[in-house]
């Protein structure tokens, strides 16, 4: 379960990674595989963070998510929010999609 406190922290982490970053980060991807379960206090942390990287010309998409954790989301109106595109199965599947876009921009 993604807890509040650990969400504010994760989120923290997130945007200071992408700080440091050397280059300029267009993607963050989350690897929600171990995530089994998503409250209120943690979705809002979630759109914060969404909210911020989309602030900063940043995708957020998400990988191995599982369906019971994705129903969650979807009940709080944050899988359409975030959109269906930015959910992938796989963290391949991401990859592939991001360098598709990136050599369509080219």
């Amino acid at each position: 379960m993604l807890e509040p406190a650990n969400a504010e922290l994760f989120n923290q982490r997130v945007l200071d990674a992408v700080k440091r970053s050397p280059t300029h980060v267009n993607c963050v991807v989350v690897t929600a595989e171990p995530v089994t379960s998503v409250d209120v206090t943690a979705a809002d942390a979630l759109v914060e963070l969404h909210d911020n990287l989309e602030n900063a010309s940043i995708q957020l998409c998400f990988a191995e998510m599982k369906d019971p954790v994705k129903d969650k989301l979807k009940r709080f109106g944050l899988f359409a929010r975030f959109g269906e595109k930015n959910f992938f199965a796989t963290i391949d599947e991401v990859v592939n999609a991001y360098y598709a876009t990136q050599r369509a921009e080219l």
